[in-house]
């Protein structure tokens, strides 16, 4: 019997969500998938602590298992996130709850560290994500709630299979998250993960980075509202490429590879 390969089967083969729909320059049907790599194509760009803005999002991985196990659930390059709150400081969640440390800390810890940014946050916001941070510092991490995530992270897969529609990915993403995902129901929040957290904070500061609940967010989702990448959930505005502080040993083996050719 023979078999028809179709476009459809094609997010469950490489586990990642794609857009088909016309360019805006051709009107041509166009295939658009998510990058996965953190510097996709030659975007690679390597940056000083010194140009960081209050506010960037900080994204990173590591070698440990934990950070393997987080990158394979959720298809993607980075297993943690957190925010840049200015003068070498860094606020984020993690398995000791929320902490303020410093960015050479993060370095020292992470294997890759980049940073993504929303172009037009105002001083005055950047303050507010700031103060946030350090009124959350020291509440607890959100185990439970890391714990529902990584099976929606699975799920949530299955809303890639129509490709050709945005809103039908939305709708399936925001109906499985509302099933399988518990809501605090305007309850004070007082434990986070760690990408939670980060869009608790920019909430908070009146630019919500997605329609979505943060308790929706994982690392990869805030990754993929990157301009240029196709999003799983659908950002208020894209974020902008910083670069990278540290680029981890798969990037040094791509730019090696390259070298030797």
């Amino acid at each position: 019997m023979a078999f028809r390969f179709s476009l459809a089967f094609l997010p469950v083969l490489v586990g990642c969500t794609m857009d088909i729909g016309p360019s805006p320059e051709t009107q041509k049907l166009t295939l658009s998938l998510q990058r996965q790599s953190s510097a996709p194509g030659n975007t690679l760009r390597d940056i000083a602590p010194e140009q960081l803005l209050a506010g960037d999002l900080l994204f990173s991985s590591s070698l440990g298992l934990t950070s393997l196990g987080i990158r394979l659930f959720s298809t993607s390059s980075v297993s943690h996130v957190a925010v840049y709150i200015g003068d070498g400081q860094v606020a984020e969640a993690v398995g000791d709850g929320v902490q303020i440390v410093t960015l050479d800390d993060v370095l020292r810890h992470s294997d890759k560290l980049f940073a993504l940014r929303l172009a037009d946050l105002t001083p005055e916001q950047a303050q507010s994500i700031t103060r946030f941070a350090h009124s959350k510092n020291g509440s607890r991490y959100n185990y439970g709630g890391i714990a529902e995530m990584v099976p929606f992270m699975l799920t949530k897969q299955l809303c890639s299979l129509n490709p050709f529609s945005r809103d039908f990915r939305q709708q399936c993403i925001q109906g499985l998250a509302s099933a399988q995902l518990s809501t605090v129901n305007g309850q004070t929040k007082n434990s986070y993960f760690c990408s939670e957290f980060v869009t608790a904070a920019y909430a908070s500061a009146g630019r919500p980075l997605t329609h979505g609940e943060s308790s929706w967010v994982s690392p990869s989702d805030l990754m993929h509202m990157r301009v240029g990448d196709v999003a799983s959930l659908a950002p208020e505005q894209s974020l902008i490429y910083v670069g990278h502080l540290k680029q981890g040993i798969y990037l040094k083996a791509r730019k090696l590879a390259r070298l030797g050719r």
